[in-house]
């Protein structure tokens, strides 16, 4: 038997819960529920929303089937939602230009609203490279326009141009595999898919509603999905990885709880006063239901703030009024802490649940409250904005595509990660060189081509597909690319001989690839330029002759001598090495000829004494000028002294590279110099009065301007001093 094609089976696969809804679609719009079935998972096979044991989740689906089949009959094809974790969106639209007065069909709206699909596939594919790992998972369209003026809906309509523009969201492949996994080990085939967000945002905001600027977020068991609308349309989808779980795990932390305990305490909280339990060492508890609300007031104000986060976030700014469903939205102090984070009244943030869905024909006894609102809203998807899909086995492997479109061969094949361009086998890549300004190609081999075969069948590329299909790709191999050294592709040249000293030199030729010097043996390089030259310079030769690189490095560029005086590097270049060409003074850039010679020297360093560096003119010193018998005298005070790597010198000693000299006195110096006082027995540095003594004198007569004196009488500037034998 085979499901009645007017039965809507739809599954809510939770984090916490899978709910199965089973409902008939009447012809003025309304929906149904005729038997619904809810069973939670034993364990914790699903965490934020994904899959992690699909054996587990396949098993809880199974149940819900079969005991859903004891009420309404065979149940094959199901509609599901994915939840919002790492949801990609794209928000584009698409023009289309109407010719002859075309009256525009349901067809034709449909067309154009795929087609805006596949625009933000290629859209998402330019801003994410592994966007062939997502699927779309569903669209909401935000306008329909007629000549650029916006409508409210397009069918029957008529004029020069129709566009849409929509919002797509897209899911990681895994996601999606794993789900269709556990719906097929359940005996069960996707008919339709949609994300959370979007069926449920179907379910309670209808269009005449979204000109609010209203929030609606389906707290669950892992995730919060959110949706906003605004003017008319959803403006953003959006979903952050924290929700109910997050409670349930803080009451399992605070109280010693094992997980299912910890959910069944958090539920007993919105009926009970008092709840009662015993933790994981056996300590039975009986608390208020208030003491236990209030020690989750952290984890459920982070819970607010994380949600209200997002939503302002998305919408640039706090919402008119948010809606709140999923089971996670019955969470204690939740809707008032949302409430004081997006600066709304309390009464602006709400619960709602099925008795808010218009399309429901009348409320089900047991499917209701906020918890069934997305249940629901997947039963609507499916029958307002279905994706449907095709399955077709790849090399034994089971795909599903999207059907936005008809599938071909080829995007089988890039659904399975195929390269397409290795199909055909192709041929090994050449080498393309540049040979001493000739092209040369090295060619690789040919390649053996790739066959397809769809249902045992030589196919093409743009092959369309059908549900059930089984493609086989036996793939061809490429040839070898081509390769080579250096050898293989250079005409030999004879060597050039030198003779350095007494030794004879047969020098090869210089060999470059892509200006890098390069052996025989280095392998070839695709579009290298090769360039083969006998040495023409004494830059050349030098490398060849076994010389020590030092040479050719300090004759292109000198060694310097440093000295550091008073603080300031002092750098006088000088030369090391001197090159000699058939016995001549050379440079690097000499040529060099066939038979030439080739010598060098190496000179001695520089030697330098510390007076080369002394400039007296900046370290003058003090001095006074006196006549001493008719004679003109000039005193000179102390001069600074003189270091050399912090000790004292003369100026006539030697300085050696990288030596620190000090020239500038100290301050105690330079104060004492300024204070210099001569005395009348300074002038004996100066003349020898001790020569003049006549043979019958035994004393020595003194005067300063005409005044007595002794030898320790000051001398100033312009002081005539007098001395006499008697």
């Amino acid at each position: 038997m085979s499901q009645p094609q007017d039965l809507i089976f739809a599954l809510d696969i939770g984090t916490r819960s899978v709910v199965g809804l089973v409902a008939e679609h009447h012809t003025d719009g309304k929906l149904q529920v005729i038997a619904t079935e809810v069973q939670e998972h034993t364990t914790r096979a699903m965490l934020d929303g994904q899959i992690h044991d699909v054996v587990e989740v396949a098993q809880i689906i199974r149940r819900v089937k079969e005991q859903l089949e004891i009420q309404v009959g065979p149940l094959k094809k199901v509609a599901v939602a994915a939840a919002g974790r790492a949801l990609k969106t794209v928000r584009t639209r698409v023009d289309r230009e109407l010719l002859n007065n075309q009256r525009l069909t349901r067809e034709d709206v449909m067309a154009l609203e795929l087609t805006a699909v596949q625009q933000a596939e290629k859209q998402l594919q330019e801003i994410t490279p592994d966007a062939a790992r997502y699927h779309c998972v569903g669209y909401t369209v935000i306008h329909y326009l007629l000549d650029d003026s916006q409508m409210g809906s397009l069918i029957d309509q008529w004029g020069l141009q129709a566009s849409v523009e929509i919002i797509a969201t897209f899911l990681p492949r895994v996601v999606i595999d794993s789900l269709q996994i556990a719906l097929e080990r359940a005996g069960l085939e996707m008919a339709a898919l949609t994300l959370e967000p979007i069926a449920a945002i179907n379910a309670l905001i209808p269009p005449t509603m979204r000109k609010l600027n209203l929030a609606l977020v389906d707290i669950g068991a892992g995730t919060s999905d959110i949706a906003l609308t605004a003017e008319g349309t959803v403006t953003a989808y959006g979903m952050v990885p924290v929700a109910g779980d997050e409670v349930t795990e803080a009451l399992s932390q605070k109280y010693l709880l094992d997980f299912p305990v910890a959910e069944e305490v958090k539920r007993k909280l919105l009926t009970d006063e008092t709840v009662a339990f015993s933790d994981v060492l056996g300590i039975p508890y009986e608390l208020p239901a208030r003491e236990i609300t209030e020690s989750l007031f952290e984890e459920v104000s982070k819970l607010s703030q994380m949600i209200a986060h997002e939503i302002k976030n998305l919408n640039q700014r706090g919402p008119q009024a948010v809606m709140l469903i999923g089971g996670g939205s019955q969470t204690p102090m939740l809707p008032a802490l949302l409430a004081a984070e997006l600066g709304l009244p309390k009464e602006r943030v709400v619960i709602r649940g099925t008795e808010a869905i218009q399309q429901l024909a009348t409320q089900h006894s047991t499917l209701q409250g906020p918890q069934a609102v997305t249940p629901v809203g997947i039963a609507l998807a499916a029958i307002q904005t279905p994706v449907s899909s095709v399955a077709v086995r790849i090399n034994g492997q089971q795909h599903r595509l999207f059907e936005f479109r008809q599938i071909t061969v080829g995007d089988c094949l890039l659904a399975a990660d195929v390269d397409i361009r290795k199909l055909h086998g192709r041929p090994g890549l050449a080498l393309t060189l540049e040979v001493n300004g000739r092209m040369k190609v090295l060619r690789g081999t040919h390649g053996t081509p790739a066959q397809l075969l769809l249902n045992g069948q030589p196919t093409q590329l743009d092959t369309i597909v059908q549900h059930g299909d089984e493609l086989e790709v036996i793939g061809g191999s490429s040839g070898l690319d081509a390769s080579g050294t250096i050898v293989d592709v250079i005409d030999p040249l004879p060597p050039l001989v030198l003779y350095f000293g007494e030794r004879r030199y047969s020098l090869p030729p210089l060999i470059t690839m892509n200006g890098q010097g390069v052996a025989l043996e280095t392998p070839l390089l695709d579009r290298a330029q090769i360039v083969t030259t006998l040495p023409q310079t004494m830059r050349d030769v030098l490398p060849l002759l076994g010389l020590p690189p030092e040479i050719g490095e300090q004759v292109a560029k000198p060694p310097v001598f440093t000295v550091t005086v008073d603080g300031h590097t002092v750098q006088m270049p000088y030369e090391k090495y001197v090159l000699f060409h058939n016995g001549e003074p050379a440079t690097l850039d000499t040529p060099i000829a066939d038979g030439d010679t080739v010598e060098y020297d190496e000179l001695p360093p520089p030697v330098y004494q510390v007076r080369y560096f002394y400039d007296e003119s900046l370290l003058p010193a003090q001095a006074i000028g006196v006549s001493c018998n008719n004679q003109p005298i000039r005193l000179e005070g102390p001069r600074p002294p003189v270091y050399r790597n912090g000790e004292r010198a003369e100026l006539d000693d030697l300085v050696l590279h990288g030596d620190h000299l000090h020239f500038t006195s100290s301050p105690d110096l330079r104060h004492k110099s300024e204070n210099w006082q001569p005395v009348l027995s300074d002038l004996f540095r100066y003349i020898a009065i001790e020569k003049e003594r006549p043979a019958h004198a035994t004393d020595l007569v003194l005067t300063v301007n005409a005044q007595p004196a002794t030898f320790m009488t000051p001398l100033h500037h312009g002081a005539v001093v007098t001395m006499e034998w008697v």
